[in-house]
């Protein structure tokens, strides 16, 4: 496996390859101090139920809900604090989810675990879904930009042939399987079957999309046990955490893949647009050094940069003016 990572001004992107196809990724802060953030160990406050789910109040001012066994929950009296670990990050209209470690000792909320930088975050969730795997580390921005794009677009043509197509609706993530202008016959039909699966797996992973998955294959008659043994080998050491159905008789695939890391459509947009912004702006420097640079872009973006171009040191900073904007641009 081999990781491509890049940081400037505080904010990083990172993505991981295996056999030359991108697995992960992910962007953000470098260091990300908040207790939401994914295997963070934090002692946190029950702060009320609601249909047998805890909702929970962290130390920097952040929330969660909690995942516990019912006879745990009626255990537990609103008001206790409790050692939680975040196992999945917030994301569109959901809080983060905290799995129960047990009652904390002392009343102070406060942090039991380091701030991991975004390098270290991601191998060790690339270890965590992948398996314990040697990772090497390169440079190249071309890399993480190919995998930035799936990760956000992840519907796409099949190796091969044929093309995959993922869309989340509130229920599911839909995938469904097209076998194109790839050649017909029970053959192709299989191998394109075969290929989506693992594909599915890959682009899931890559994108962060998770839940109730359901695979459209082509076709009605499939080879059950060789489509499991396929999902498994596709999804490696996070194949145990999946719970399945086998092909259904209309021709889905089904499973629930546990949530984890906040999906790249759901990071916040100005965060994103933020570090675009200044990776343009980087850019344009290495071409023409030593010009002052404008970034334009709407307010809620320039609340993001400003802060990291007021804390930086680095010597592109003192070149940077700021200027209210309807879109994100740099100019020189």
């Amino acid at each position: 496996m081999i990781l491509y990572y890049e940081s400037r001004f505080g904010l990083a992107r990172a993505a991981l390859f295996r056999d030359g196809r991108a697995q992960l990724y992910a962007e953000g802060y470098e260091a990300d101090p908040a207790l939401t953030v994914p295997g963070t160990v934090s002692v946190a406050r029950l702060k009320g139920r609601a249909g047998g789910v805890g909702f929970l109040g962290l130390a920097d001012g952040g929330e969660a809900v909690l995942d516990a066994p019912v006879e745990m929950m009626h255990r537990l009296a609103d008001g206790i604090a409790v050692e939680i670990e975040i196992a999945a990050a917030a994301r569109k209209e959901k809080l983060a989810r905290a799995r129960l470690l047990r009652p904390a000792e002392g009343e102070d909320l406060r942090r039991l675990s380091p701030v991991l930088d975004l390098k270290a975050r991601v191998v060790a969730q690339a270890r965590h879904l992948m398996g314990d795997e040697d990772v090497a580390q390169a440079d190249d921005g071309d890399a993480i930009d190919a995998a930035e794009d799936e990760a956000f677009n992840p519907s796409g043509a099949l190796p091969g042939g044929g093309y995959l197509s993922i869309e989340r609706t509130r229920a599911l993530i839909a995938c469904d399987v097209d076998l194109g202008d790839a050649a017909s016959g029970k053959a192709a039909v299989r191998r394109c079957n075969d290929t989506a699966v693992a594909e599915a797996a890959r682009r899931l992973r890559l994108s962060g999309l998770a839940g109730l998955v359901v695979i459209d294959l082509i076709g009605r008659r499939h080879d059950n046990e060789g489509l499991r043994r396929a999902l498994e080998n596709a999804f490696a050491a996070e194949a145990r955490r999946l719970m399945g159905t086998p092909v259904t008789k209309f021709g889905t695939l089904e499973f629930i893949r546990p949530w984890g890391w906040c999906p790249a459509i759901d990071l916040p947009a100005d965060l994103v647009a933020a570090g675009r912004l200044l990776r343009t702006a980087a850019r344009q420097a290495r071409e023409r050094p030593g010009r002052i640079l404008t970034l334009r872009a709407p307010a809620d973006v320039l609340d993001r940069v400003r802060p990291l171009i007021h804390n930086s040191y680095d010597p592109l900073a003192p070149l940077l003016r700021l200027e209210t904007g309807a879109s994100p641009e740099v100019l020189s």
